[in-house]
C-alpha cells in the first residue's frame, strides 16, 4: 500500500539531522534540495522542535474567529519584513493555497476576471492555481479548471506589456521561476510588469514560494528587484517543514 503522490521514490527516509536524511537502510544522504526548499533551516531544528512542543502543550489549534497571541506575532512579523504597504496577512496550510488566494482577492479587489501567468511557471495544483500553471502534464486530467488565464513568455517585457489591458484582474508571476528551471527575471522585466499593472490598475501578485524566505539573498526577492508588489504568497521555507502559507496584501 503506498500513498497518493506526484511521484514517489524508491527509498524511504527516516530521519534527518541538519542537512542530512537517513533512509531505512542506515544509508545516508545529503539533502542537496533541501526538501524543495522546504526546511532551510536543517530538519531537526532545535529551535523549531521547541516552538512546536511548547505550543503544543497549551493549545493545539484555535479557529480563525479567535485571536491567538502566536499567530498575531507571524502577523505582525511578516507585516514588518514585507514591503511598507503590506497590511494585511491571511494564512494557510501551503502555497496553492497561498497563490488561490491571491487569485480571489484580484478579482474581488478589481472587478475583473483576466488572469495574466507566464509560460513555465508553476503556483500549485488547486484548481485555481493549477489553471495559471504553465505545463499540461498537471492540468490535464482536471480540465476544465478556471478560464479566462492568458500566458505570456517569461521575461519578456513587451509580451506582457501588450497583455496586460483594463480588464486584468492580475500578472502572477514568480521572481525566480523554480520547477519551470531556475530561471531568474531581469529586474528591468519584473520593474516594467509594475509599471503597466499600475497604470491598468491590475494587481500584481509575487510569487515568493520558492523565493522567499532568504533564498535569493533577501528575504523577499521583491527586494532586489526593487519592486513593491501588490501582493506576496510565501510557504514551504516560510515554515520549516510544516504546514504554513501566507498571502500578504496591501
Amino acid at each position: 500500500m503506498s500513498g497518493f503522490v506526484f511521484s514517489e521514490k524508491p527509498i524511504e527516509l527516516v530521519e534527518g539531522d541538519g542537512a542530512h536524511v537517513t533512509d531505512s537502510n542506515g544509508t545516508e544522504y545529503l539533502d542537496m534540495g533541501a526538501s524543495y526548499a522546504c526546511v532551510p533551516l536543517g530538519h531537526g531544528h532545535e529551535a523549531v522542535q521547541d516552538a512546536v512542543s511548547d505550543q503544543l502543550s497549551r493549545v493545539t489549534y484555535v479557529q480563525a474567529s479567535y485571536p491567538v497571541e502566536i499567530r498575531t506575532k507571524l502577523y505582525e512579523l511578516l507585516a514588518e519584513t514585507a514591503p511598507k504597504t503590506v497590511d494585511k496577512v491571511w494564512l494557510c496550510n501551503s502555497g496553492t493555497e497561498a497563490n488561490e488566494a491571491a487569485l480571489k482577492f484580484a478579482r474581488a479587489a478589481t472587478g475583473n476576471s483576466k488572469i495574466i501567468s507566464t509560460k513555465r511557471g508553476f503556483h500549485g495544483r488547486t484548481m485555481g492555481a493549477l489553471a495559471t500553471t504553465w505545463k499540461d502534464k498537471y492540468k490535464k486530467d482536471y480540465e476544465p479548471l478556471m478560464g479566462d488565464v492568458e500566458f505570456v513568455t517569461y521575461d519578456d517585457a513587451e509580451e506582457m506589456a501588450a497583455a496586460i489591458d483594463d480588464d486584468t484582474a492580475a500578472v502572477i508571476v514568480e521572481p525566480v521561476q523554480g520547477e519551470g528551471g531556475i530561471n531568474p527575471a531581469r529586474k528591468k522585466f519584473l520593474q516594467r510588469v509594475r509599471v503597466e499593472t499600475a497604470t491598468s490598475g491590475a494587481a500584481l501578485i509575487f510569487d515568493e514560494v520558492q523565493t522567499g524566505m532568504g533564498r535569493t539573498g533577501t528575504l523577499w526577492a521583491s527586494e532586489w528587484a526593487d519592486v513593491v508588489p501588490d501582493m506576496i504568497t510565501s510557504a514551504k521555507g516560510l515554515g520549516n517543514g510544516l504546514p504554513v502559507g501566507a498571502t500578504l496584501c496591501r
